[in-house]
């Protein structure tokens, strides 16, 4: 039925994507991708010039993530038609939370919730900290950590350490837990539309019809409204449209990015505050194929290794530390190789020899920040040796240890009960 349906929106609505479908040339995850994210289009001129825009530019994004490839159909459907953008004029009434369920295992409990992004971020934010508060020596999984945070998150503390050393600073409860930080990239436009938005008195119920009312001639149709701005984009969160963006204006703190143009490289190998902004507002996302980590927890990679390589935007971009490191240690002609453009554009090598270009979230959804900058003046720098790998940084401990550890500490939560059954009679 559902592969029905979309042959149907394919044939009706989106021809064009159809006949690229047709000849081999997008992925049968990327049709449905596109026709799930246009189905609120109702006018048949504007699903049209969707469906040119679409055709004109999926076969030149290059290998995306979902949530990358959702947010850049969702840039082109609001730019013809913010109206059938999902999940946007609704997301007030669609939040709601829930505690248990009737599948639940005894002494467990399900908690569900839908939130605005901006907030979903935050909790998420917390909880990856709170995971990672805790010294190596904590023997529970990191799943486990990240669900005692989220209660702990309910007391107000920091998560406690469970390793075996009362030295530990992170064995003692109390502490208060540290402020959480989340990003969102948007344009001036959108944050004036936002404001404007979240003090405007809301829509006024429409006068019912009396019923001895005369019938009357068609009204003619209302006059097109004014394309909307752009929306905002929550790193880690997806886009952000500018009627929720208002309610959070009140609580954020604004910095504005600056476009480095045609300035020269900074002295020094780490960039400054302002380059680092512009760089993750950039990118928005790790940049290696596939990869959606957010960029402000992404490292600062220079494509071409300082000094060789100097400091400043044609040669910075953001890499998750798995890439970084596969980048700096996996390289040579049977390792991953990079190549930057100006305008942040990263053509990647792989090992087999096929190329990936991969572009900078923010091409569809924030062009301005993907002009090209000053190209980045290069000089010549010594070949990596063979050996360069053995210097990777090697796990603390193995795989077969850490499993060890953690059944030993699943075991020590039964020694009562085992004491229990080994105490001698009389019973």
């Amino acid at each position: 039925m559902f592969q029905t349906h979309r042959a149907v929106m394919l044939r009706d609505r989106l021809p064009k994507v159809a006949a690229l479908f047709e000849r081999g040339l997008i992925s049968d995850l990327l049709v449905r991708s596109i026709v799930a994210r246009t189905l609120l289009i109702t006018d048949p001129d504007l699903m049209a010039a969707v469906d040119a825009a679409l055709a004109d530019q999926i076969t030149t994004w290059g290998p995306k993530s979902e949530r990358k490839t959702t947010a850049a159909i969702d840039a082109l459907v609001e730019a013809h038609d913010p109206g059938a953008l999902r999940h946007i004029k609704d997301a007030p009434q669609e939040r709601g939370t829930e505690f248990g369920f009737i599948g639940d295992a005894a002494g467990f409990m399900t908690v569900w919730a839908r939130m605005y992004s901006p907030d979903g971020v935050a909790l998420e934010q917390r909880v990856h900290d709170m995971a990672h508060s805790v010294c190596a020596e904590d023997p529970r999984t990191m799943d486990e950590r990240r669900n005692d945070a989220l209660a702990t998150i309910a007391t107000g503390t920091s998560l406690r350490c469970e390793c075996d050393n009362p030295d530990c600073p992170g064995a003692r409860d109390g502490r208060p837990a540290k402020d959480v930080v989340i990003h969102v990239v948007t344009e001036q436009a959108t944050l004036d539309h936002a404001r404007a938005a979240a003090n405007a008195p809301g829509p006024q119920p429409e006068a019912a019809e009396p019923e001895d009312a005369v019938g009357s001639a068609p009204q003619p149709p209302p006059a097109p409204r004014p394309a909307c701005p752009a929306s905002a984009f929550v790193l880690g969160g997806g886009m952000l449209g500018a009627a929720v963006l208002g309610a959070f204006l009140d609580r954020a703190r604004i910095r504005p990015i600056t476009h480095p143009g045609d300035a020269p490289p900074e002295p020094q190998h780490r960039p400054s505050a302002a380059l680092q902004d512009f760089i993750r507002s950039r990118d928005l996302t790790c940049r290696f194929p596939n990869c959606d980590r957010p960029a402000h927890r992404c490292d600062i990679d220079h494509t071409v290794p300082y000094p060789a390589g100097p400091t400043c935007a044609s040669n910075l971009k953001c890499l998750c530390r798995k890439h970084h490191l596969l980048k700096t240690f996996w390289i040579g002609e049977t390792g991953w190789r990079d190549e930057q453009l100006a305008d942040g554009t990263v053509v990647w090598t792989s090992p087999t020899g096929q190329t990936y270009a991969t572009h900078p979230g923010s091409t569809l959804l924030f062009p301005t920040l993907c002009t090209p900058t000053a190209e980045a003046p290069l000089q010549q720098s010594p070949e990596p040796t063979k050996d360069r790998g053995l210097a990777m940084p090697k796990r603390r401990r193995t795989r077969a240890q850490n499993r060890a550890r953690y059944i030993e500490a699943q075991r020590r939560l039964n020694d009562d009960l085992v004491a229990e059954r080994n105490r001698p009679p009389p019973f």
